[in-house]
């Protein structure tokens, strides 16, 4: 942008030098300061019509720790004829013992829920590097002379796994794409072609969700809930009329039904907080922000109240109880009631067990590998 103001403005000095950065993601890389940006669903849709205007492979990057809150919602027609390669980020904040291949089976048959055709779904992580030579590999088998249009939610991980990718494929990198930790990093449509013009990429900016908890906490709650590291899985012996807080944030009232272990998987910062479900509500009114935090007072108030749902379940298959940007609680699958509360706004959702079909499985007592029972 030529303008002093402009999102994506860079200034003259800046545009001399051989990769010219904005004024924006200068001081995002420099100073770790985001001027915050959001992309409409209007304007996402209108940048995607425009990327696809031509016969494409898409590189649909979503979030395995947000599956659900990683879907663009609305635009199923949009891609629907274009060959998908999905490229399952951030493996790596998952326990050791999962299996790759179960993970990969689930992701193709929940996104087929949601009208997704999957040609082919790839482990990866942009943090470590794991998967990713298999993924150029077959975005360069599959391209064809196609370009490859990379879409997916804000803070997926999308700019990083693309500069993993390029610098697989190009051992002089060349400008990399501005990352950081914050939703909304990139602005507008980015494309790029590799040396000698076989492969072009397009990189669409990433949407924000108000029905994710992540995209509505402010810069400072967000390093709480926001993984860093492997997690590890937290599990909780709950019988009747007992509540779990995950932060101030959500709240899971497990009302009546067999007593059971449930696995967190959260964030290891995020301090989740057990009590009888008689304390609960005195509990959050008088510590809401201190002790049950996030929210903190630099977030938007729109975080409170929290507004309950109800669900009832009979005895089953194990599921997840998905909280949208903010993680999801594994049951055992027994006969249950409970009363989620969150946000206005913030997506709930029950889904078929992400991790109950890993190699190892539960050990004695519903206790998972690597966690921690409370």
């Amino acid at each position: 942008m030529e303008r002093e103001g402009e999102k994506g403005y860079v200034s003259g000095d800046a545009f001399m030098r051989e990769h010219p950065l904005c004024r924006r993601c200068y001081r995002l890389i420099h100073y770790g300061e985001l001027s915050p940006v959001s992309v409409t669903a209007q304007e996402y849709r209108q940048t995607l019509e425009k990327a696809l205007k031509r016969p494409s492979l898409i590189l649909y990057v979503i979030d395995l720790f947000d599956f659900n809150g990683s879907l663009v919602k609305g635009v199923e027609s949009l891609i629907r004829g274009h060959e998908i390669i999905m490229a399952i980020n951030k493996f790596d904040l998952f326990p050791r013992e999962i299996s790759p291949e179960r993970v990969k089976h689930w992701v193709i048959r929940e996104a087929g829920k949601q009208g997704l055709t999957v040609r082919e779904a790839l482990v990866v992580s942009a943090k470590n590097g794991q998967g990713v030579k298999e993924l150029s590999r077959t975005l360069e088998a599959r391209a064809k002379g196609r370009p490859i249009v990379v879409l997916g939610m804000a803070n997926v991980g999308k700019s990083s796994l693309l500069n993993r990718i390029i610098a697989t494929m190009d051992e002089d990198e060349g400008q990399k794409l501005t990352t950081s930790l914050y939703p909304g990093t990139t602005l507008g449509m980015v494309s790029l072609t590799l040396p000698g013009g076989q492969m072009t990429f397009t990189d669409t900016p990433g949407l924000l969700g108000t029905y994710r908890v992540m995209d509505r906490v402010c810069a400072n709650s967000l390093k709480d809930i926001f993984p860093s590291a492997r997690i590890n899985p937290r599990v909780y012996q709950l019988t009747a009329e007992q509540t779990l807080f995950l932060g101030g944030l959500a709240r899971v009232d497990f009302v009546k039904g067999t007593p059971q272990s449930l696995v967190v998987y959260a964030a290891n910062q995020l301090k989740v907080h057990r009590t009888k479900l008689a304390r609960a509500d005195e509990l959050y009114e008088q510590h809401a922000g201190e002790l049950l935090t996030p929210p903190c007072d630099e977030c938007a108030n729109d975080l409170r109240p929290l507004f309950p749902k109800r669900f009832r379940f009979t005895k089953g298959r194990p599921f997840d109880l998905v909280i949208s940007g903010l993680g999801f609680i594994q049951f055992g699958g027994q006969e249950s009631e409970l009363v989620v509360h969150v946000p206005k706004g913030v997506e709930t959702t029950i889904r078929p067990s992400l991790i109950g079909g890993s190699k190892k499985g539960p050990g004695e007592g519903g206790k998972w590998p690597n966690s921690r029972r409370i």
